[in-house]
């Protein structure tokens, strides 16, 4: 195999003389990839793909200078161009053959009797001299621009937040938030066994429920548009939007694993009111569950694990160290839906987490256990493409990035890394701290290479990961400048969190230790990117505390 790179002033060309494997994972056999060009690192790292090195040299020109902001319309143009590729999904003017949800329509009143209210959250706002001071009740909010001069908003959500997503390429913005209750107050739910990798009945004493937010343009309000009792199913720790945009009144198919073991989807339609409704879930528009088909009884396997192939396929991961594919509503008979493609049993421990990587018209699948082991599978052979990589003891899924062909995850409980899909096992650092990372988050859709991380110290990051795959390998971490976007304190009497705007770029290796022990009120629980290009540079995060806080990073906007 040869490769031969043309390149002048007017054109970029990667022409390829033969391709005689048909391998997706390889095993690296050059020990000091720094050493190589950035042509030698491409070859290594990419293997022969079409056009992708000349979308890697464009995508170093565009984004190779820039450390912590998006330029919206900027961006827009660059896609409008062609010259960043976007993940493209398709528009459906049906529902997919997804049920309408089964609901019961409930009471503001009788929902929060039910689910229960947190304290207000006594806040303290600042940003170098500037500060403002207010208890938030749930549903208040604080504008963060007019207060300490960030373009964005403040506000409590009525409990412990455990996930979050942005709807892709919506026609609005749309932010679906996961929230639970605890009776017995935040100490008792963030150690509820219900939030534990492994999945627990319910107990009665924790309430969950999805709220679905919509965000203006400005960053400046958010309207609670549709509440949905989960109780019955449990929590989630994750929650997924279906890769399709719906043309009818359908916003999109909500997902996630719950606790009782299974994956359920949620239709969510638009409301024409403008008041917030509030629903009990009866019967999600879709369930899956996997059984196990090695007893007579054929039990219920609890699924402890997910990630979607496409629009139409999901791939689960069970207790018991399986793995099976299951068809989603289509034009299939629905009687076979729940009998799934295949199922192999890859482990004798419990799946963590699937992240799928669509390359070469293949797929890899990354699979995390909750032993040591860790793999990389080839979907369409999936017993001889196996590769062992590196473990994380993180319970963090790792995330895909589609234009670097990379897997972005926790490489331990301490630290941010990557690994190119080629070489699954080869990581590499870029963010190394001495806190515990507990939520990140990288754009699924519109590819930017922007990463924000977030601890349990009350610490939030926005970082370039791809100024170290573009720069020069010998320069390290150099090149990946972290800046810390937030800090969330308690202060000396332990009533009031304190949340400091101050912009503060940090070192990627260094280490600043702060608390010997860290309270819960202050811990980052969850993060999201907007996936929509209308506001590409906004990102959320939310708290155990129930604190949600949106930022629009695009200086042009505020």
């Amino acid at each position: 195999m040869s490769l031969f790179i043309s390149r002048n002033n007017n054109s970029k060309h990667l022409f390829l003389m033969t391709t005689d494997s048909n391998k997706v994972i390889l095993k690296a056999n050059l020990p000091r990839v720094r050493d190589l060009s950035f042509v030698g690192r491409f070859h290594h790292n990419f293997g022969f793909e079409n056009d992708l090195f000349e979308f890697l040299l464009d995508q170093k020109e565009l984004w190779g200078d820039k450390l912590f902001y998006i330029n919206e319309k900027q961006f827009s143009n660059w896609v409008q161009e062609e010259k960043h590729k976007i993940k493209e999904v398709p528009i459906s003017s049906n529902d997919l053959g997804f049920a309408d949800l089964n609901v019961q329509n409930v009471s503001e009143e009788s929902f929060y009797e039910k689910f229960g209210q947190n304290t207000p959250i006594h806040m303290n706002f600042s940003k170098g001299d500037q500060s403002h001071e207010q208890a938030l009740a749930r549903g208040d909010s604080v504008d963060l621009h007019s207060k300490i001069g960030r373009n964005g908003l403040a506000l409590n959500v009525g409990g412990t937040i455990t996930a979050m997503k942005w709807l892709p390429y919506g026609d609005i913005s749309c932010l679906a938030v996961f929230v639970i209750n605890h009776e017995d107050g935040l100490a008792a739910s963030i150690s509820d066994p219900t939030l534990s990798i492994l999945p627990n009945k319910a107990n009665g004493k924790v309430k969950s429920c999805i709220q679905i937010w919509t965000c203006s343009d400005d960053v400046r309000s958010m309207t609670l548009s549709a509440v949905y009792d989960t109780t019955a199913f449990g929590v989630t720790k994750e929650l997924s939007w279906l890769p399709v945009k719906f043309s009818n009144e359908t916003i999109g198919v909500l997902m996630g694993g719950f606790s009782d073991g299974k994956l359920h989807f949620y239709k969510i339609v638009r409301s024409i009111s403008e008041q917030t409704n509030y629903y009990e879930i009866l019967e999600p528009s879709f369930t899956i569950a996997v059984k196990d088909e090695r007893q007579e009884k054929q039990e219920i396997v609890p699924i402890t694990s997910y990630d979607l192939l496409d629009h139409t396929k999901v791939i689960v991961g069970t207790l018991d160290g399986a793995i099976a594919e299951f068809m989603l509503p289509g034009l299939e008979d629905p009687k076979t839906l729940k009998i799934p493609s295949f199922m192999e049993y890859l482990a004798d421990s419990s799946i963590v987490s699937i992240t799928i990587a669509p390359v070469q018209k293949s797929h890899v699948l990354l699979v995390n256990t909750a032993t040591t082991q860790a793999f990389a599978l080839q979907y369409d052979n999936l017993r001889q493409g196996r590769v062992e990589s590196n473990y994380t003891i993180s319970t963090l899924k790792p995330l895909h990035h589609n234009g670097y062909r990379i897997f972005v995850y926790p490489d331990s409980a301490e630290s941010i890394g990557y690994t190119f899909v080629r070489h699954p096992h080869q990581k590499h650092v870029l963010l190394l701290r001495t806190e515990l990372v507990s939520t990140f988050h990288i754009s699924e859709f519109l590819n930017h290479p922007f990463a924000l991380v977030g601890n349990i110290m009350g610490d939030v990051y926005v970082m370039n990961i791809g100024r170290k795959i573009f720069g020069v390998p010998k320069a390290n971490n150099k090149l990946v400048v972290p800046l810390k976007l937030w800090s969330l304190t308690k202060d000396e009497t332990g009533s009031i969190i304190n949340l400091r705007g101050d912009y503060v770029p940090t070192s990627s290796e260094k280490s600043d230790v702060l608390y010997s022990f860290t309270p819960p009120e202050v811990v980052i629980s969850a993060s999201a990117w907007n996936e929509t290009l209308e506001s590409s540079s906004t990102y959320a995060f939310g708290t155990y505390t129930g604190l949600l806080v949106l930022e629009r990073l695009d200086p042009l906007m505020n």
